[in-house]
């Protein structure tokens, strides 16, 4: 597989999954509530601007961001990356 058809795919994929993180709670975030030396819990998030963050919570996205734009970013590289190595290892060119 050429690199730019498994760019366009690894393209095609990473949109896909920001598309379905609306709706499917696939985004790995840890909520705690607003107070000093807050006790963390992992859980799993959806990137819905609609969902309503409580507002004596704070919840990080991937455990490193509190804001949707940067998760956005992260979510799209990182599926990006995988799709990428993914494709590579598993389209490659039989070598004659």
């Amino acid at each position: 597989m050429r690199f730019k058809k498994r760019a366009l795919f690894s393209i095609v994929f990473s949109v896909a999954v920001l598309v379905a993180s609306f709706v499917i709670p696939i985004v790995p975030c840890r909520t705690a509530p607003a107070v000093p030396n807050p006790a963390y819990k992992w859980t799993l998030c959806s990137h819905s601007p609609d969902a309503i963050n409580g507002l004596g919570s704070i919840r990080e996205y991937f455990g490193y961001t509190t804001t949707l734009t940067n998760s956005y970013f992260i979510l799209l590289i990182l599926s990006f990356v995988v799709a990428m190595v993914f494709f590579h290892y598993t389209t490659r060119r039989k070598k004659e």
